[in-house]
């Protein structure tokens, strides 16, 4: 509960500070009270019924468990008829009583007639049967009655052991062994029993026999012929067709098999009449016969609910038979109700079939407890069941379904269904309606409904900013769906046929786009009305600008579907409609017109806070608007008479701010209390935030207005940055005021209470969250200023270094901040400077064989427990701040160390400089700590690991380094200001001898009082510690000359493989003969780039043009280095070498 209470207390306290002043920063920078969204009317399917009368309801209940009671059909998904029955009833919510009645009517109604449909589509790959290559196939079809005995099978073809039974049937000694009774008669007779007896065969076995026209000279026939059958056994029975080959010219065959239909009294008379036309059709006919082309069989049970499409595989009648191919049918079953209610009505199935989908959709999305436009339109297996047994004993096809589904889900546009699942639905029906596919009273009834979606999408197309609001879940795709439907309603076949239209889509959704802005503006601005001008002004610009932040909304959908430009289009409709509201209201008769209050808002002294702000949010609100003009390619209208009313009020808000702001400063210091994210870290006080928030609402308010005089402009920002700097300064001298008030002084202890700590952390926190708040440059937008200024440069005569002047403002109060938080931090650690020095000094002195870490153990454990007091209370930066200030305390001892003990050993620097890189790494504390680029670039570093690697090195390697800083000086010259030495030099390996020519010399300085020189050049191998032997050498003085001629050459012995550090050393003197003798230049050749020598290959002479230097300042720390080792010979020996005057 405490955690709870303090945030409470913390929440109290900040409005506290904001409520002060009246929320005057809040106000004026709080997002515009647009257009509230309307409640998102979600229709829910509980309580609610749109099912119609009640007989009209239960009818259709009766339908549905008369559907499922005369079920047609096997299915990949079986449904016991108890779950389907029992799916009804939850769908019609029925009760057991009501159920079990309406079950027993459905029962005692007459079951329907069973019809099999054959579509008989092609076939291919025939046999050929004539001498051509070719057949003239036709088909002869019926279907076969199933057994009626017990367990006694059907057969599907014949076999050739029953041949001989067929033989010698009665049937068979009426007519010719090959007649076509015979033939056809193997596939529709019965099979006999097992015992042998036949059976009788007198009759022709088959409901009802058809046959198909002749394809003539084809093996890839075509028909689409549909045929119609009668059955008495949808379980039994099965359907059987044969191809053949006609031969017979007269087709007599044919015409007596199309008159089957003809013949009345039952099964008999057919077998008889047929019998009898094939024996006179075959008579006197031997050499014209219809040859067998294949069969199929087909159980009737084995036919799903939505029928069978598909290639079937012709079959043998017997092994004897040879054929091959395929036949294409479509086969379905359907029923033919008699005897019902209303069977005069020819749509009665359609109708039925609509309420079905729609109860059933009802009953699903009630299920789901989910808003209506959620509902997918999936219905369950047992729902799909019913209805596709519906449509089967209704005979739809499947434009049938596509319109009753349309019809179902468009009955529920009023409860909110969605319209991506209508686009769906109506895509479909335009899809699949085809001419005359739809009987007249059915097509009237997708008319209707046509019209009747038509205004309905007009409704939602002129409201749609309140129906498709982005903040309701799927609006955008539901908007999209519904741009679509009325694409493609206007677009479809049907629509222009039978509900024709004059303009394009294009210009109907325009018209429509223009109508929908017109009618939001006018309700807006009754919605608006207020006694006051200004803040009906500012209520109107506030939804105008929110309904424009939302174009995108719509925008791509309308760009997609119809290439119109849906935002211009508003934004325009828009701009027309204010623009006539402003000037009605300008030239309005009221006691105080809109103009008349902005002045006065702008002007009044003292100042009314609400009108003051009013008057910056109508400005801020012009500017969004204005914005969305620009990104929108709308035409920005003339608001310079605006702009010297916004002007005026701008500069009076920040005089108001400022002073409101300071103010808050002083109350939010008092009301300060600690932040912590637990019982022992404590980072911040709450007043930071106050002072953070402020500067957020002064650059918030400056982003969102505009000053159309960029002099005034540049003037406001200045003022503005002014008054930010000075609250942050002002803030920063309370917190730390009052941290000194608590006796962070400098008389400080080495021990400070932890009370006392935490206060230092977050005082130094809070600065530092303040300083980060000052980086607003780009908020000030002082690019945009510039490109201002330029433009107008001429005009303004005023001050080109404004955007310098800022920008050095904000740099010198964050700099102000830096530095006040370096000083805390500075007493901090600066308490602690005798205990440092005592562990320094340990460390300098310590026995050489302790290890360095053991030495630096004391300090680097005092160093720690410091951090680690403060790293969980502080800002990162700010325990940054703390580390640098310990390295530099460490940096200063260390260089007091060194220079209190000069000419020590090397050793002794060298234990200094491996300590100074434990300490480098201690401070980086593996990446958690000062960086190693912050470390190795901060100057006291540097200074110091320079003296100690100069102090740790031996003499000879400080003498060598004295002389490569030389060298490198040379290389690096970029120009002869002292003139040029001209030698030739190679070395003579087998001779051991060093050749060097001197030359001569060019453009030396002149030393004498003539303008002129006497100069001469004095030669030496250095380091001479590594060549002592070796003699020095002088050329002659040339008298009164800048580019003496010398032309002399000299040898020196040396062995081969000189050292990387050997050089030629030329020292060009001014010869005096009353005087010491002047010094003009020195140059210096490395050994090794003379020919000869290691790698450089040769034995001829190669000149070498030395630039001549003077040494700089680079060498003196060496040379002060040398100076202080007064005990070692070398480096005497070297001092007074360089010394000596030639």
């Amino acid at each position: 509960m405490k955690p709870r209470r303090t945030r409470s207390a913390k929440l109290r306290r900040r409005q506290q500070v904001q409520s002060s002043d009246g929320n005057f920063f809040e106000k004026v920078t709080a997002p515009g009270d647009g257009d509230v969204d309307r409640d998102d009317e979600l229709y829910t399917i509980k309580n609610l019924s749109i099912n119609g009368d009640k007989r009209q309801i239960e009818a259709l209940y009766v339908e549905a468990l008369y559907t499922i009671t005369h079920k047609l059909g096997q299915g990949d998904v079986e449904e016991s008829q108890e779950s389907l029955y029992k799916y009804v009833r939850n769908a019609f919510q029925g009760d057991a009583a009501l159920h079990t009645a309406l079950m027993e009517k459905a029962k005692q109604n007459k079951p329907p007639s069973v019809l099999l449909n054959i579509l008989l589509l092609e076939a291919k790959d025939l046999i050929a049967k004539d001498v051509n290559g070719f057949s003239d196939p036709f088909a002869m079809m019926g279907v076969v009655p199933g057994t009626r005995k017990e367990n006694q099978p059907m057969t599907e073809t014949a076999h050739p052991e029953k041949d001989e039974q067929e033989a010698k049937s009665p049937r068979m000694l009426h007519g010719k062994k090959d007649g076509l009774m015979h033939r056809f008669g193997g596939s529709f007779r019965r099979k006999v029993n097992k015992k042998g007896k036949p059976q009788d065969t007198c009759t022709i076995p088959a409901k009802l026999i058809k046959a198909s026209s002749v394809q003539k000279k084809t093996l890839n026939p075509k028909w689409s012929e549909r045929f119609q059958f009668a059955v008495e056994d949808v379980h039994r029975d099965q359907f059987h067709i044969d191809i053949w080959d006609h031969d017979d010219e007269e087709q007599s065959v044919l015409d007596a098999v199309s008159s089957l239909n003809q013949i009345t009294g039952g099964l008999k008379g057919i077998g008889r009449y047929f019998k009898e036309v094939t024996q006179s059709a075959r008579a006197n006919s031997d050499d014209c016969t219809d040859d067998f082309l294949g069969c199929i069989n087909l159980k009737l049970e084995t036919i799903p609910p939505e029928g069978l499409e598909q290639w079937f595989t012709l079959q043998p009648r017997s092994e004897k038979s040879k054929v091959s191919g395929q036949v294409k049918l479509k086969i379905w079953l359907s029923t033919k109700e008699e005897g019902r209610a209303g069977d005069d009505d020819e749509t009665l199935d359609v109708k039925e079939h609509i309420e079905l989908l729609r109860q059933f959709a009802l009953y699903e999305i009630r299920q789901t407890g989910q808003p209506v436009r959620f509902w997918d339109g999936v219905y369950p297996e047992r729902a799909m069941l019913i209805l596709r047994q519906h449509a089967i004993q209704g005979d739809l096809t499947d434009v049938h379904l596509a319109m009753c589904r349309w019809l179902a889900f468009h009955s529920m546009i009023h409860i909110d269904i969605s319209f991506s699942l209508l686009y769906k639905t109506l895509q479909k029906i335009i899809d699949k309606w085809q001419p005359l596919t739809l009987d007249k009273e059915e097509e009237d009834m997708l008319t209707d409904s046509f019209s009747s979606f038509d205004s309905y999408c007009k409704r939602m197309m002129i409201e749609h900013r309140e129906k498709f609001t982005p903040s309701k879940r799927n609006s955008g795709e539901e908007f999209s769906s519904l741009i679509k439907c009325m694409r493609a309603l206007r677009e479809s076949p049907f629509y222009q046929k039978y509900l024709p239209y004059k303009r394009p889509f294009h210009a109907h959704l325009e018209s429509l786009v223009v109508k929908s802005a017109e009618d939001y503006i006018d309700r807006t601005i009754e919605y608006v009305q207020d006694p006051d001008p200004c803040k009906e002004l500012l209520k109107l610009l506030n939804i105008v600008n929110v309904q424009c932040s939302r174009f995108l909304h719509y925008a791509a959908v309308i760009r997609e579907v119809a290439r119109i430009d849906y935002s211009q289009l508003t934004l325009n409709t828009f701009d027309r409609l204010l623009t006539e509201y402003l000037t009605s209201e300008l030239m309005s008769e009221k006691k105080m017109d809109l103009k008349s209050q902005m002045r006065i808002s702008a002007a009044q002294d003292p100042p009314n806070d609400d009108d003051l702000i009013d008057l910056m949010r109508i400005h801020m609100a012009f500017i969004e608007l204005r914005n969305y003009r620009l990104a929108n390619r709308v035409r920005v209208r003339d608001e310079s008479e605006w702009y010297a009313i916004f002007n005026k009020g701008i500069k009076k808000f920040l005089e108001v701010a400022k002073d409101k702001a300071l103010a808050r400063v002083n109350l939010s210091c008092q009301l300060d209390m600690p932040i912590s994210t637990s019982s022992n870290d404590m980072r911040h006080s709450s007043s930071h935030i106050d002072i953070c928030h402020i500067i957020e609402q002064f650059t918030v308010f400056w982003e969102r207005v505009d000053i159309n005089d960029a002099g005034l402009k540049i003037e406001y920002t200045s003022l503005l940055v002014d008054v930010i700097c000075e609250i942050v300064t002002v803030y920063c001298q309370k917190i730390i005021s009052g941290l000194e008030a608590e006796g962070f002084t400098q008389e400080l202890q080495t021990f400070i209470p932890s009370q006392l700590l935490h206060l230092l952390c977050a005082a130094i926190n809070n600065c530092e969250q303040v300083r980060r708040s000052l980086n607003i440059t780009e908020k000030l937008h002082m690019d945009d200023m510039s490109l201002a200024y330029e433009r107008d440069a001429s005009r303004l005569n005023g001050n080109h270094l404004w955007k310098s002047e800022i920008e050095n403002r904000l740099e010198q109060c964050e700099n102000f901040i830096c530095s006040e938080i370096d000083r805390i931090v500075g007493l901090l650690t600066g308490r602690l400077l005798p205990q440092m020095k005592k562990h320094v000094f340990h460390l300098a002195w310590s026995p050489t064989a302790q290890l360095v870490e053991d030495s630096l153990k004391p300090l680097t454990d005092m160093l720690d427990i410091e951090l680690s007091a403060v790293h969980k209370n502080l800002l990162h930066r700010n325990f940054l701040r703390v580390m640098s200030a310990q390295v530099s305390i460490v940096v200063k001892l260390l260089r007091e160390c060194v220079s209190e003990n000069v000419g020590m050993e090397p050793s002794f620097y060298h234990r200094l400089f491996e300590a100074w890189h434990v300490l480098v790494e201690f401070f980086h504390a593996g990446g958690k700590g000062l960086s190693m680029e912050a470390l190795e670039t901060n100057p006291d570093h540097m200074k110091l690991v320079k003296i100690l690697s100069l102090n740790q090195t031996p003499t000879e390697q400080l003498i060598e380094k004295y002389y490569k800083d030389l060298l490198k000086q040379q290389n690096e010259v970029s120009e002869c200001k002292y003139g040029i030495l001209n030698v030739r030099a190679y070395y003579n390996g087998n001779a051991q001898t060093l050749v060097l020519d001197v030359i001569g010399a060019k453009q030396i300085i002149a030393l004498d009082s003539n303008g002129l020189s006497d100069p001469f050049v004095v030669i030496e191998i250095i380091p001479k510690f590594r060549y002592p032997a070796v003699p020095v050498v002088k050329t002659k003085v040339v008298s009164k000359s800048l580019n003496p001629i010398f032309d002399e050459t000299f040898e020196f012995h040396i062995p081969p493989n000189p050292p990387s550090t050997a050089m030629l050393h030329f020292t060009v003197m001014d010869h005096d003969y009353l005087r010491s003798n002047d010094f003009a230049g020195e140059a210096f050749l490395e050994l090794n780039d003379v020919p000869g020598f290691g790698a450089t290959g040769g034995s001829t002479l190669r000149q070498f043009n030395l630039i001549l230097i003077q040494p700089v300042s680079n060498t003196k720390n060496v040379l002060d280095v040398l100076n202080s080792r007064k005990e070692d010979k070398d480096a005497v020996e070297f001092l007074r070498s360089i010394s000596t005057v030639y």
